[in-house]
């Protein structure tokens, strides 16, 4: 089980909170525009980028239902904990889903998220988590906004709860966290590759850090459930030898850097684990387990 205070270590960490009509349907966090909508300079990605910027230092925040489109269900409730990249841009270069970008034009900014959790029991503000009113909402409903006080608050409330990252939240395709604030168009930013072919240039290669000790602890809990034995989480492949599987991270290393744990990581054999990776439309976004184990017949 994961905790709030696993992802958010103190208040210190924590961004913000801002209002929203509901759960995330994609990797985006939406804001209204500013300035001259036509030009669009620099104060119409105002928003957004101030979140950009924010997300270097303190990248996650807290959603909560608000606003007049939110349902009454969601309303005044702790609903998700997201991670924030300094990618932003109009928000048609992000939303995929053309209904989804319908019901957001009167937001016409976003920035992506690199991370989503569920909150566990959406607790209420005011019924379970210690607040008196909803005023720590009071103008976060066009920007993640910040009351110190109140802050630690949620913080302290949360902090022992649950939480659940939403694996079906996925990237945009293609996306490639950029580490820094950086202003992305219609393309996504991708890893650029060129060389001149035939002429003999010398190249720098460069190997993604992994934690060894991740790899063992999703290994050590998968012989844990399975009677002392591996078994690969899509097609249900057993064997006692650690060399007949591999450690999978769902969301791909090359995305960008961030702090992983176990539950970031599933075991698959090989032939399930490039499944994953080859079969699926973009190598930044891999195939589910339940999308691998269906395409094999489990």
């Amino acid at each position: 089980m994961v905790k709030f205070s696993d992802v958010v270590p103190s208040a210190n960490n924590l961004m913000g909170v801002k209002a929203v009509w509901g759960r995330s349907e994609e990797a985006v966090m939406c804001f209204g525009s500013r300035g001259d909508a036509a030009k669009k300079d620099k104060g119409y990605y105002s928003q957004a980028k101030v979140t950009a910027e924010n997300a270097q230092q303190q990248p996650y925040f807290v959603t909560i239902g608000g606003g007049k489109h939110v349902p009454e269900k969601l309303r005044g409730r702790a609903i998700e904990l997201v991670r924030a990249t300094g990618a932003y841009g109009e928000t048609t270069a992000f939303v995929t889903d053309a209904l989804l970008r319908k019901r957001l034009e009167q937001w016409p900014v976003a920035i992506v998220l690199s991370e989503v959790y569920a909150i566990d029991g959406e607790p209420l503000l005011v019924d379970k988590l210690g607040f008196d009113d909803m005023n720590i909402l009071a103008n976060a409903y066009d920007r993640v906004m910040r009351y110190n006080d109140q802050i630690k608050i949620l913080w302290d409330a949360l902090k022992d709860r649950s939480v659940s990252r939403r694996w079906d939240v996925q990237l945009p395709l293609g996306f490639r966290d950029p580490g820094g604030v950086k202003l992305i168009g219609t393309f996504y930013p991708k890893l650029d590759i060129k060389s001149t072919e035939g002429k003999k240039i010398w190249k720098l290669s460069q190997e993604i850090e992994r934690d060894p000790n991740l790899k063992r602890e999703v290994k050590a809990k998968n012989r844990a459930k399975n009677g002392g034995i591996l078994c690969c989480e899509a097609c249900r492949f057993s064997d006692a030898l650690d060399g007949m599987f591999d450690a999978h991270h769902l969301q791909p290393l090359a995305a960008g850097v961030r702090e992983s744990r176990a539950d970031d990581l599933v075991v698959l054999c090989p032939t399930c684990h490039r499944w994953a990776h080859v079969k699926a439309q973009d190598l930044l976004s891999p195939l589910t387990v339940s999308e691998v184990a269906s395409a094999l017949g489990g």
